[in-house]
This record gives C-alpha cells, sequence and structure tokens, in this order.
C-alpha cells in the first residue's frame, strides 16, 4: 500500500495583485475603438501595450485590469514611482486619464 504525504488537489485556483486601472469591457471597447485598434476581429489591446512594460489581466467578472504586477517592481525603483510611472504610460497608450489602485482577484474553481 502506498501512503501519499504531500498535498493533493483536483481544484484550481487563481490569484493576481497588480497595480493599474480597471476597465469593463465596454470601456475597453470605447478605448480601442478611439485609437483605431478595434475591428469585427476582436481585440488588439496586447498589441497597443507591447513593448510598454504594461500587461493585460481579466478579472472574474468582464473587467480588465492593464498595470504592472508588484513583483515587477525594480530594486532601485521606489513605491512612488512604480505607481507614476504606470499611471503616466496608461495615459500615454491608452489616451485617458485616470486613477490607479492596486487590484487583487483571488478564485477558485473547483
Amino acid at each position: 500500500m502506498k501512503v501519499r504525504s504531500g498535498f493533493v488537489s483536483n481544484s484550481s485556483s487563481s490569484s493576481f495583485l497588480i497595480y493599474g486601472a480597471a476597465f469593463e469591457e465596454s470601456e475597453i471597447k470605447e478605448i480601442l475603438t478611439k485609437l483605431g485598434y478595434l475591428d469585427k476581429s476582436g481585440y488588439f489591446l496586447e498589441t497597443l501595450l507591447k513593448g510598454t512594460g504594461l500587461s493585460l489581466t481579466s478579472g472574474q467578472y468582464d473587467t480588465i485590469y492593464v498595470g504592472r504586477s508588484w513583483d515587477s517592481i525594480k530594486d532601485d525603483e521606489t513605491g512612488k514611482q512604480f505607481k507614476e510611472s504606470i499611471k503616466t504610460t496608461i495615459k500615454n497608450v491608452l489616451r485617458v486619464d485616470l486613477s490607479c489602485d492596486t487590484y487583487e482577484e483571488a478564485w477558485y474553481n473547483g
């Protein structure tokens, strides 16, 4: 007989912690349409964000987060610099002035 002493799970969970902006799907469509990055074939947000250091994370309830993970902060970067660079980059790329915050989500599927 085998005895398993490790953790066993048949479920899955997802979580993230990001500093940036939260958008509803309709807001993203409107922004991308104004910028010419939306057409009948789908979204081009990943293309627009490429090379900016920003990432795209989908939340649980049709919310789209644009920002950087807190674990991407550089050793020589202060928290204030981290936050300001994200807000400035979002404003420059998406052409919207908005407030940023820390967002975290975790959910369990199983």
